[in-house]
């Protein structure tokens, strides 16, 4: 190699060296200053908060969060006891009513406007529905049932309170799931409508940051929730409303009851060994509540940080292979 070649080569990887050099910095400055950024909090008390879902599980621990800083939370419940729990909570009003119902959620909604002088600070849409089954043994009414809660109630709901949510310059927070970056087998319903609240949160971001009112969208891990832990045994449910409409489907040729009891029970142990600690999805949303400066999404918990992001952003066929080696045990393969 001539002394002009290695001067040339010398010169690029020195150009490399500090080129990396320069991003690595940049990138722990930038990492530093959000760290700083996120810690100024706003002051809520007084401020009006809806959040659906409070029954149990993450929704009621965010009733008891918020109030504590002060808000009155609007602890929207789907059941009398569930409603009684979340005023026991802290909750200023527990309105309980089925969000599968339109013109329910119209009238909390007025309710809402007039209780907080057409003020709300934030909507928090914690509320969810899962309904497990592999898509063999799905029936069709199944999805409509999870699409109604996860995604057509937090819609409509938004929608009826963006003037009060513009008056403050609020917040809207759209409490997603794992599930909606990295499509898993076995949930299909639940897994489509929560991409399809991704797209909803990115659309309603861009035209509401026209209003100053930002959007953020959480996804927590698995969660130790009562709707976590009963999610195996509920593919049994599933399993038996398809049997029940199709007794004769070629279906349990591939999924016999038989592979599903040993699918359940082998499964439910292990949901058990990495179920968090929901305080995490809580914490990240009572940030995205009340920070200065909300970031736009939140991975809640250490499997949503580690594992399902990298599902998320590797190559489609690795994530694939990961994803088939989830199904344990597999189904017959004599039986396709």
């Amino acid at each position: 190699m001539s002394a002009g070649n290695t001067g040339v080569l010398i010169s690029v990887v020195l150009a490399v060296g500090y080129i990396t050099l320069a991003i690595l910095v940049w990138s722990m400055v930038s990492a530093v200053y959000r760290k700083i950024r996120g810690r100024f909090r706003l002051n809520i008390t007084g401020r009006w908060v809806v959040v659906t879902g409070c029954d149990s599980g993450i929704g009621l621990g965010l009733v008891t969060a918020l109030s504590e800083r002060g808000a009155k939370v609007v602890a929207c419940c789907y059941t009398e006891a569930g409603a009684h729990g979340a005023l026991a909570a802290g909750a200023a009003w527990a309105p309980h009513f089925d969000l599968t119902k339109d013109d329910a959620i119209r009238e909390v909604a007025a309710q809402i406007h007039a209780r907080s002088d057409g003020a709300v600070w934030s909507v928090v849409h914690a509320a969810g529905t899962v309904l497990p089954g592999f898509v063999d043994y799905q029936p069709i009414n199944f999805y409509r049932d999870v699409m109604a809660v996860n995604f057509f109630a937090p819609v409509l709901l938004t929608q009826k309170l963006l003037s009060a949510l513009r008056r403050c310059k609020g917040r809207v927070v759209l409490v997603s799931s794992v599930d909606g970056l990295v499509s898993l087998p076995g949930n299909a319903p639940y897994d489509a409508s929560k991409f399809a609240i991704e797209a909803y949160a990115d659309a309603l971001r861009a035209e509401l940051s026209f209003c100053d009112v930002f959007v953020s969208v959480i996804n927590p891990a698995t969660m130790r929730t009562p709707m976590a832990e009963a999610f195996f045994p509920a593919h049994r449910n599933t399993w038996q409303a398809m049997a029940k409409d199709d007794p004769g489907g070629d279906w349990q040729a591939l999924w016999p009851e038989s592979w599903l009891e040993q699918y359940v029970e082998k499964n439910t142990q292990q949901l058990r060994s990495i179920a968090e600690d929901p305080a995490a999805a809580v914490s990240d949303v009572v940030h995205a509540v009340t920070a200065a400066h909300p970031k736009l999404r939140y991975l809640s918990g250490r499997l949503a940080k580690t594992f399902f992001y990298a599902l998320w952003l590797m190559p489609e066929a690795w994530s694939l292979r990961i994803k088939r080696l989830t199904v344990q045990p597999q189904p017959p393969r004599n039986s396709s």
